[in-house]
């Protein structure tokens, strides 16, 4: 082999590596925000920075902690169980949702579903939304609404890893089941 194909030897190895990785990232989030979605880029840079919490024993590692039964509303679906970490309440950034939350699968292990933004509104009121948060472009927060040890809150969920019929953005998965 010539010095110079040894040479490019690696550098085409870590381009590989690196294409196949960033089209890999891009598939998942891709494929549940659908095509031509305006906040895709954001998605792919949500799941890459979270995708190692779809084992709970990492997340729980990280700081996320259990918060409350399996949630679920009748007619509506489910969310799930949600693991929350506390000192990223009130974040707005894509890479670091305040929840993760997850379901069981048929064999009763916890999987993520979807991560989850938590913003505490400012005036504390549920009458007012003066404060409503944005993100991915125009995606209003959920809410207000009163959570018990949260106070009140705006809420946005993205399912980046489990398909919601409902659409990315929705915060109830009907193929989300609570026991």
């Amino acid at each position: 082999m010539s010095p110079l194909k040894a040479a490019m030897s690696p550098f085409r190895a870590v381009c590989a590596l690196t294409l196949t990785t960033a089209l890999a990232l891009a598939a998942a989030p891709a494929q549940a925000a659908g095509h031509g979605h305006d906040s895709e880029p954001e998605l792919v840079q949500t799941y890459a920075a979270t995708r190692h919490y779809q084992h709970v024993q990492r997340a729980m590692r990280d700081g996320y902690l259990p918060a409350g039964p399996c949630a679920a509303l009748p007619g509506e679906g489910g969310m799930g169980y949600h693991y929350v970490k506390q000192r990223l309440i009130n974040s707005t950034d894509p890479v670091k949702p305040a929840a993760i939350v997850y379901h069981k699968d048929k064999h009763g292990r916890l999987r993520a579903g979807a991560v989850e933004w938590i913003v505490r509104d400012a005036d504390q009121k549920v009458e007012t939304d003066r404060d409503r948060p944005v993100m991915f472009g125009d995606r209003h927060f959920d809410g207000p609404e009163e959570i018990p040890g949260l106070g009140v809150v705006y809420t946005l969920h993205a399912w980046i890893f489990k398909d919601n019929p409902r659409g990315v953005f929705h915060p109830w998965n009907p193929r989300v089941t609570c026991p």
